[in-house]
């Protein structure tokens, strides 16, 4: 193979490397990657869970803590110890005369939005 080829064929291979995939986007072949599904949220199967990975399993608001001095260990002490506005204020980090939780660090945004969902369709006990 002389020089010409062999710059030819590497030019060639560069650009197909280069610009070969440039119109993939990664919401179109990993569809699931940075979705956050609001649409099927309900107490027992999302906001429970939630609650129990970031406010009971860490021993705090529960009936067996008397510091954790509201429980959220099912719906009836979520929904009638704790204000909506407050609980999701709280979870934001934007208390406004309450404190921010969990104490540990603020929980990812997809789950906020969950039960900000929830409670936009009347936190229901579904």
């Amino acid at each position: 193979m002389n020089t010409k080829s062999i710059i030819f064929a590497n030019l060639f291979l560069m650009s197909f490397m280069l610009f070969g995939c440039y119109k993939d986007k990664s919401d179109k072949l990993y569809p699931t990657i940075g979705v956050c599904d609001t649409t099927t949220v309900s107490y027992a199967s999302t906001i429970a869970p939630i609650l129990s990975k970031n406010c009971l399993d860490a021993g705090c608001h529960t009936a067996a803590n008397p510091n954790g001095a509201i429980q959220l260990n099912d719906y009836a002490n979520t929904i009638l110890t704790v204000p909506n506005n407050k609980l999701i204020n709280a979870l934001r980090w934007t208390a406004g005369g309450s404190r921010n939780m969990p104490a540990s660090g603020k929980i990812n945004d997809c789950d906020i939005n969950k039960v900000q969902a929830w409670i936009n369709r009347g936190a229901k006990n579904n």
